[in-house]
């Protein structure tokens, strides 16, 4: 299957009008086509896409974030930078391949700012170092992405420590040096490196002030220059400080 994307003035005027299509937001199936009527909204480009992947439903409580950012990676690994930042590209499969999956995962009703909710969830935000993180599939992707690591017996061992908890993945992500990857996996490794000594993941206290002084650091030392193992031992060294502290 070819990859689809929306063209860019319907991109548009679907965010233009969320608003008037609030209502829509909350149909159990796609609507494009009632809304455009027999206008061509997307194109398509000639790579492999992701139409007929399913994503696992929440249910009971339970997200299936790893799950899903497992199937959405896999299938979308061959994604460049320019690609995996295209709005277009992830728009359309919130409004149309994963309508079903958005709805269940990322529910408007109830919403005290549910134009701003579309436009984070179903969109991507003006804040280029969030979009990814907030678009509802396209951090799916970007989970795989900053943690992926195919020279580890399971390639996903650091994405199942990135996902250990929402306030982990939002510390880490929500920063600007997670978009070099050889800073973000060499967190994670130091939490790897942890729990196969026996040590708990450090709360969520703990990881934000070891995540702000990776910030600080970077006043100092740029951060980009350090390798995966340098920034590694950084953050051993601060997570025992801060744990012998408590």
């Amino acid at each position: 299957m070819k990859m689809k994307y929306f063209k860019q003035s319907f991109l548009e005027a679907l965010k233009a009008n969320i608003d008037g299509n609030l209502k829509r937001y909350q149909n159990p199936g796609p609507w494009l086509d009632e809304v455009f009527a027999d206008a061509s909204y997307y194109l398509e480009a000639d790579i492999p896409g992701a139409e007929g992947l399913e994503l696992i439903l929440p249910e009971g409580g339970r997200l299936y974030d790893l799950e899903n950012t497992k199937r959405v990676y896999s299938a979308l690994r061959h994604l460049d930078r320019a690609q995996a930042t295209d709005e277009r590209l992830w728009a359309f499969m919130t409004h149309v391949y994963y309508w079903r999956y958005m709805r269940s995962r990322w529910p408007v009703e109830g919403k005290k700012r549910p134009v701003e909710y579309i436009r984070e969830r179903y969109f991507f935000m003006p804040r280029p170092d969030w979009a990814l993180t907030r678009n509802g599939i396209s951090r799916l992707w970007w989970y795989g992405h900053v943690s992926y690591d195919e020279g580890r017996k399971d390639p996903f061992e650091l994405t199942s420590l990135l996902l250990h908890t929402l306030d982990i993945t939002a510390s880490l992500l929500e920063r600007a040096f997670s978009r070099n990857q050889s800073i973000t996996k060499g967190v994670l490794e130091a939490l790897a490196e942890l729990r196969a000594q026996g040590q708990p993941i450090p709360d969520r206290e703990t990881f934000r002030k070891a995540m702000q002084h990776l910030v600080l650091i970077g006043g100092v030392t740029v951060l980009d220059s350090l390798d995966q193992q340098e920034v590694k031992e950084l953050v051993l060294g601060e997570l025992e400080l801060k744990t012998q502290a408590a």
